[in-house]
């Protein structure tokens, strides 16, 4: 019986550390004891139910602090001086536990102390939450917004594009939280009033109302994955790594500090030194091979049943069509668009290489096919970010009298004429290479081939 132990899911905002401890004398109630307090999950031992008095209070030292410093020893010795007894301690919390007999002395008897305590730990650590999410934020919505076609082409973009700003909100609930009770705390003490405490209920409540959003989204997130792994299974690996040693790196580090002997400055300096360069090495290399991964779609014998495609061939004749070098098919879908692909063809023709590159969308309504159609043009005006510049930046042209040649809802040319979109119902077509759009041919074979069932 001693030796069973069970893992719990320990879902409570970190400022309603009071209503841990009633939460844990409940559990002793039950014949459990904790013994191991995580992030989200906690570990309980069992032993004979008993009622058992505990108490969780705030220490100035936090997740990147080693367990055992002079500081805390000498603080956990003082708390069992006054006849309470430590078990574990999570991040900034230290939990203690007494028998219902003895009268140990409370650790906090000043409210007003005990506020200014809470107010230099938990803000910090609330403060440092806000920030790393408003950068993740910042990062995620420039790459999300304003929504174009890479937002609508994957199950992931249409996720990010849609729950993104919900899984922004509901993640910053509790810090949120952490601050609207810390600035009322601090209110009720000039007042000369008692700070409001939180009950178990009411704990347990919030954390359902924030989590079960939160969980849902995070399951939309991992079903996206899946989604798109059934197209691009390297793709998604790829992108999966970078987070994945991310998270173990972070993980690792965090596990090395807390179990450091004492803390050592120089040593934490040090630390973080190595991360950082980590970070500025890793991450471009991680990024450039996803790229490279992406780009790297598989060639082909036949084009799948089911996707128009105009060849090389079909446009120039079998007379002209020269020497094959290349063939890339590349398909996606979302919800948006369920039909996406990306083919790319390349030949030799009179000792010149010459290429064509079709990029086509089926959207489920003519709204989609025009939010991908601007999403296109604007990405070919606005080049690619590098360094603060905007680089192979394209001049965008609406040609009345090509729009009508190709009798299309919406246009646009590049003007060196290598590259146009053309949106017509719910499709939009985006064709790039050595192909002479003005040519009739080419345009009754590409709308005959394309848009005949509009």
């Amino acid at each position: 019986m001693k030796n069973k132990t069970k893992w719990v899911i320990w879902n409570f905002f970190l400022i309603d550390y009071k209503a841990m401890g009633e939460y844990l004398e409940k559990m002793a109630g039950k014949g459990w004891m904790l013994e191991k307090v995580g992030r989200s999950m906690a570990k309980f031992r069992a032993m004979e139910p008993q009622k058992l008095k505990f108490y969780v209070d705030v220490f100035k030292e936090g997740p990147l602090t080693p367990e055992k410093t002079e500081e805390s020893e000498e603080y956990r010795k003082l708390c069992q001086e006054s006849g309470w007894i430590f078990i574990t301690s999570q991040d900034y919390l230290q939990f203690f536990y007494a028998y219902e007999d003895d009268e140990p002395v409370p650790i906090q008897t000043d409210e007003e102390i005990e506020q200014k305590m809470v107010e230099l730990t938990l803000w910090k650590g609330v403060l440092r939450d806000i920030f790393i999410l408003t950068l993740i934020a910042i990062f995620a919505f420039r790459s999300l917004f304003p929504v174009s076609d890479i937002n609508f082409i994957s199950f992931t973009g249409f996720t990010g594009t849609i729950l993104f700003p919900a899984l922004y909100i509901l993640a910053a609930i509790p810090s949120a939280y952490g601050i609207i009770r810390i600035i009322k705390a601090r209110r009720n003490i000039k007042r000369g009033l008692p700070i409001e405490k939180s009950t178990l209920k009411s704990a347990r409540r919030r954390v359902m109302t924030a989590s079960i959003p939160l969980w849902l989204i995070i399951l939309f997130y991992i079903l996206s994955f899946i989604g798109d792994a059934l197209f691009k299974p390297n793709v998604v690996g790829a992108a999966l790594l970078a987070p994945g040693i991310g998270f173990a790196i972070g993980g690792g580090i965090r596990y090395c500090i807390k179990k450091s002997k004492g803390r050592n400055k120089n040593g934490e300096i040090a630390l973080y030194i190595v991360v950082i360069i980590l970070v500025i090495i890793f991450v471009p290399m991680v990024t450039s091979s996803i790229r490279e991964i992406s780009k790297d779609m598989d060639s082909i014998d036949s084009i799948p049943e089911g996707y128009p495609v105009v060849t090389m061939e079909d446009i120039l004749g079998k007379s002209e069509q020269g020497n094959l070098l290349n063939i890339k098919f590349d398909i996606s879908m979302s919800p948006i668009t369920p039909k996406y692909y990306n083919y790319w063809e390349e030949r030799e023709i009179s000792g010149v290489n010459k290429y064509m590159e079709i990029k086509y969308y089926k959207t489920i309504n003519s709204y989609f096919a025009e939010i991908i159609f601007n999403g296109i043009t604007n990405r070919l005006e606005n080049g690619i970010k590098w360094r603060g510049r905007a680089i192979l930046k394209k001049t965008v042209i609406i040609d009345d009298d090509m729009k009508n040649f190709w009798n299309a809802d919406n246009m646009a040319l590049t003007e060196e004429q290598n590259e146009i979109i053309i949106q017509k119902g719910n499709v939009v077509l985006h064709l790039s290479g050595d192909i002479n759009f003005n040519d009739s041919q080419t345009r009754e074979l590409m709308i005959e081939k394309f848009f005949s069932d509009l």
